[in-house]
């Protein structure tokens, strides 16, 4: 403990540090700090003390989190949605958790620590084979490789610079999700994502399967409501298949009839 005390005393902040309770009840602490202050942070264990650690120097930002038990929840189930989604359309995914992102040459210990993370199709036949030849490759692999997809299941204090955070490292989509302890109601934003531009609002992910924000949201509360692996893939496959044939009759409702064929 009075390694903790040495450490606070280290920390210039830049506005006094906030305590809050996020939406769906995760306590969240965020510090303001420079850069070489949550550097030398990071060499410390966090996660001793709390669950979530996100240690950002780019943006001079400390976040703690004691994750709800309905936020770890939310988490779990979307871990779900992905890969039984992926399943329905005979592809392929690796979850990363809540693996850290940084750059490459970003101190190790710091980063961003999405609530789940993804590689999808031929990034994730590539990271299992990368897993195959050893730690040292797969590590190397997702240092280099930027994540199809990442969810973020509790939108607090301080996340919205985040976004643009994500972009510069390389992700493709980010799915935030707006839920409200005490209620189920929940609604979600799909974000496509790109280096130096804005993020994009998408009313369709373009990763996975043309799903929507509706559909996402829907999936949620039949997973939550499910028992077995079996039931929630089965649940979520079923909305797959509902937004393809959707799509499919979209596409034809759009094609010219009555055109010369020549």
């Amino acid at each position: 403990m009075n390694r903790m005390v040495n450490i606070d005393r280290r920390v210039s902040l830049d506005e006094p540090a906030t305590m809050r309770v996020g939406p769906l009840g995760s306590t969240v602490h965020v510090l303001r700090a420079d850069a070489g202050t949550v550097t030398a942070l990071a060499a410390i264990d966090w996660n001793r003390w709390f669950r979530r650690v996100r240690l950002d120097p780019v943006r001079g930002f400390i976040t703690l989190m004691s994750p709800s038990r309905l936020h770890e929840d939310l988490a779990e189930i979307f871990g779900d949605i992905v890969d039984a989604a992926v399943s329905a359309v005979a592809g392929a995914s690796k979850s990363l958790g809540t693996a850290r992102l940084r750059e490459p040459n970003d101190p190790p210990g710091t980063g961003l620590e999405p609530d789940c993370a993804f590689y999808l199709d031929e990034r994730a036949r590539a990271y299992v084979a990368a897993l195959a030849e050893g730690e040292a490759a797969a590590e190397a692999y997702f240092l280099n490789t930027p994540l199809d997809l990442v969810v973020e299941a509790e939108i607090t204090h301080g996340d919205d610079g985040r976004i643009d955070r994500y972009g510069d490292l390389g992700v493709r989509e980010l799915w935030r999700l707006h839920g409200r302890k005490g209620t189920h109601a929940l609604r979600a934003d799909f974000l496509a994502l790109r280096r130096g531009t804005p993020p994009r609002p998408l009313a369709a992910s373009e990763v996975l399967a043309g799903l929507t924000p509706a559909d996402v949201c829907e999936a949620t509360e039949r997973v939550r409501l499910s028992t077995t692996r079996d039931e929630r893939s089965a649940a979520v496959a079923d909305i797959v298949r509902r937004r393809r044939r959707a799509s499919v009759r979209v596409r034809e409702e759009e094609t010219p009839y009555g055109a010369a064929t020549g």
